[in-house]
């Protein structure tokens, strides 16, 4: 089965400014089940979800767009992986907003509420300042990109990583 993820720039750019309703087009990528890279991106986000939680419930000065990412089931059998903006957690449970239009999964829609366990994260992210934290399959992407590509892509996002 092969995984499917957005590319970084058009879902971040989704996520960080909230919600868009056009689709991403050419800005849409499946990314193979055995791809180690982006399945220790995905474990690693996974072993330090308690770093965003805990970064959520601060919410310190200066932080800012805190993001969950949630697979959903696509008609082939795959996964397409979907932004939530989190708007709270208790006791395990996030709830919030799909943030960037689905492509293939007719699970969810943008804007619509939902609701997920924090064992269900594939990544999280937030920004602190400018700095981008968390955002291990934004990095994923980020490391294949051109430098052409990776310089309009940080002035496009407005963080840095």
């Amino acid at each position: 089965m092969r995984l499917l993820f957005t590319i970084v720039a058009a879902i971040s750019l989704l996520a960080i400014s909230g919600c868009s309703r056009s689709k991403e087009g050419g800005n849409y990528t499946h990314v193979a089940s055995e791809d180690s890279a982006m399945n220790a991106a995905i474990a690693k986000a996974k072993a330090t979800s308690g770093d965003f939680i805990r970064a959520f419930h601060e919410q310190k000065p200066g932080t800012k767009d805190f993001y969950v990412k949630k697979p959903y089931p696509v008609p082939s059998g795959e996964v397409e992986h979907m932004w939530i903006k989190v708007l709270q957690e208790s006791n395990g449970v996030l709830d919030g907003i799909v943030a960037n239009e689905a492509e293939e999964t007719h699970e969810v829609k943008i804007g619509q509420g939902v609701s997920l366990n924090i064992s269900e994260i594939t990544d999280w992210k937030y920004v602190d300042e400018r700095r981008l934290v968390g955002g291990y399959t934004i990095r994923y992407f980020y490391e294949r990109m051109s430098p052409e590509e990776q310089e309009d892509f940080i002035k496009e996002t407005g963080f840095e990583l």
